[in-house]
């Protein structure tokens, strides 16, 4: 039944890539007011088996990127849920990913990720828990063009519901908030474009 899913989706947008773009939206604007386009790299990140994640673990895949903490009582939750709705959709796709960033590294070790993903029930080659130091993993933010905080208390985090989708040329070409269910459609559609023209 998933793989019918997205068949039908790839079929849909098939019929239709001519008309349908997606921006660039990985680049910043420099000092002059013109646009320096930068691609998503990775150093200095461990997954959920401790082992060394980097840009060879994105190279020549479509990806979805997200920033969370596994005690998260509040947005985390239905994100987790829309995120492994989205990986059993595209279950099949052997070059799609999705890259969770942990903004706690102090309380989620390797072994805190490694539960977490086994909960989630979705295979290692799918979805990817990562960790890196907290000044590492803002920089990392920041090329997504997000941030995150502690709250007032010290005890929770204030970060995004938004997901970003990258492309197999390491660029990001949306912005999603996990949390609306249409923003969830317009996501699988566009992953199904991406899937279907490697651009």
């Amino acid at each position: 039944m998933k793989f019918l899913k997205i068949l039908i989706l790839i079929f849909f947008f098939g019929c239709n890539s001519d008309s349908k773009q997606l921006p660039i939206l990985s680049y910043k604007i420099d000092d002059k007011g013109n646009s320096a386009p930068y691609k998503i790299t990775y150093i200095t990140f461990k997954n959920q088996l401790g082992e060394n994640f980097s840009t060879d673990n994105i190279k020549d895949k479509v990806f979805l990127a997200n920033f969370f903490f596994t005690s998260c009582p509040s947005i985390c939750p239905p994100m987790r849920n829309k995120l492994i709705d989205i990986a059993d959709t595209f279950q099949s796709e052997d070059n799609f990913l999705i890259v969770s960033h942990t903004i706690d590294p102090e309380n989620d070790t390797v072994e805190v990720l490694k539960n977490y993903s086994e909960a989630t029930g979705i295979s290692i080659d799918k979805w990817q828990f990562i960790r890196s130091s907290v000044e590492h993993t803002r920089l990392q933010a920041g090329l997504f063009m997000t941030n995150f905080k502690p709250n007032e208390e010290g005890t929770d985090f204030y970060h995004s519901s938004y997901a970003a989708l990258v492309d197999t040329d390491q660029q990001i070409r949306g912005f999603y908030n996990l949390l609306v269910d249409e923003e969830i459609e317009r996501l699988k559609e566009d992953i199904a474009f991406l899937l279907k023209t490697n651009s």
